[in-house]
């Protein structure tokens, strides 16, 4: 017997409730990001391996252990986009001339990463890009526009913005030597995750969840104490910005972001939910990244959001005002006599057409699926070029000639 073949693990279908809010988030984003004018652009969901390795870094997990490449037929190294900053950076790299690139993209990307709960090995992804720009304005505009469009989509008070200075490359480094030298005394002591990290990426074990480093971190070096003015008043005038325009926010100083070209303002909306997996929306300031993939030095900052995570935060919002009418004749020559399909797609309507000769089944499967009306041809109908209009809320009906019929006009 044939096996079915099933979906690959970590994947999933996107059909029914959640492909309305699919579409719901993406209607959204879409619709806010032209009115801030930002363009769209749709990179390639292949790209060369070494544009990740150099921009979000050779020893982060994502390309250690979770990119999806391949050898091509050309014996060159390619790879699934895991995300899609690098690819827009690459692009800008080449085609960037001067002033604000504001650019906005969505579709999937790609990591083998255990699956679980809001995690996928493709996922969808939204992302908004300012190229250009070292003003902090830039920064406060991309938290302020991911503020909007939780907001817009339903999820106001189901979230936090946490926020964070992460200084320049050089501060990081300097931080991340004395770091180093704090935890390597208490490696012991640390989390198997952040032992690992220790040496190799050790920024990243601010980042854990795990209760001993945690207390562990309590009395190590803070990153605020290798800023310089600059840098922190650079920081202060994001914070100062998002005041003014009545966005709240937490500082945090533990959040850092997991890629190696951010700097400066990094933030992450989280939800209230206490757990591993809570970031819906995150992003930073990333003025070095260009200059890692390109002979090119120019500044940006963005953000990226995970379309999977935000779906399951929001309520299905059947937002498709048209009335569904179920149009039920008992016989498929009706359709052919009166033009049926026409006149159908004429009103302002969403329709199906259903042909049975059993009047019940039909009434019962218009009731299921929810119609508001069905629109009945049967035999003596047929005979006389009429059909019956019920409407299946009120049970309201009425005879029509087919001649005469006009369905915006009958339904509003």
């Amino acid at each position: 017997m044939v096996k079915n073949i099933k979906l690959v693990r970590g994947t999933h279908d996107l059909v029914g409730e959640n492909i309305q809010k699919f579409n719901f988030i993406l209607d959204n984003f879409r619709k806010l990001s032209e009115k801030f004018e930002f363009k769209e652009i749709i990179t390639p969901i292949i790209e060369q391996e070494e544009l990740f390795i150099r921009s979000v870094g050779e020893i982060t997990d994502i390309v250690s252990k979770e990119m999806y490449t391949f050898i091509d037929q050309g014996e060159k190294k390619i790879c699934l986009r895991p995300e899609a900053t690098s690819g827009i950076a690459r692009y800008c790299s080449e085609n960037y001339i001067s002033g604000a690139m504001k650019l906005f993209t969505h579709g999937p990307m790609f990591r083998r990463e255990r699956p679980q709960k809001g995690r996928f090995r493709q996922f969808n992804q939204l992302n908004i890009e300012i190229i250009g720009e070292e003003s902090n304005y830039f920064d406060f505009e991309v938290i302020y526009f991911a503020n909007l469009f939780l907001k817009k989509i339903g999820l106001e008070n189901k979230y936090i913005l946490k926020i964070n200075t992460i200084g320049t490359k050089e501060e990081q480094k300097a931080y991340s030597k004395s770091l180093f030298d704090f935890l390597n005394i208490k490696k012991n002591k640390l989390s198997i995750t952040s032992q690992e990290r220790l040496g190799k990426n050790t920024l990243r074990i601010l980042d854990s969840k795990d209760p001993e480093d945690l207390n562990i971190l309590e009395k190590a070096p803070k990153l605020k104490d290798f800023l310089s003015n600059e840098s922190i008043d650079f920081y202060e005038g994001v914070k100062k910005l998002l005041i003014s325009h009545d966005v709240i926010f937490e500082e945090n100083d533990y959040l850092v972001r997991g890629l190696d070209y951010y700097c400066h303002t990094a933030f992450e909306f989280q939800t209230l939910d206490d757990k591993r997996q809570n970031a819906l929306l995150a992003g930073g300031r990333y003025d070095g990244l260009i200059n890692m993939i390109s002979n090119r030095n120019i500044p940006g900052v963005g953000w990226a959001a995970g379309i999977e995570r935000i779906m399951d935060l929001i309520p299905l919002n059947n937002n498709n005002n048209n009335n569904k009418i179920l149009l039920a004749v008992q016989n498929i020559d009706y359709l052919e006599d009166h033009k049926l399909l026409e006149i159908m797609s004429k009103g302002d309507i969403s329709f199906e057409i259903k042909i049975s000769k059993n009047i019940k089944k039909l009434f019962s499967y218009a009731d299921k699926n929810k119609f508001d009306y069905i629109l009945l041809i049967g035999e003596e109908e047929n005979k006389k070029s009429s059909c019956i209009l019920k409407n299946l809320n009120s049970k309201e009906q009425k005879n029509i000639p087919i001649s005469r019929l006009d369905l915006d006009n009958e339904i509003r």
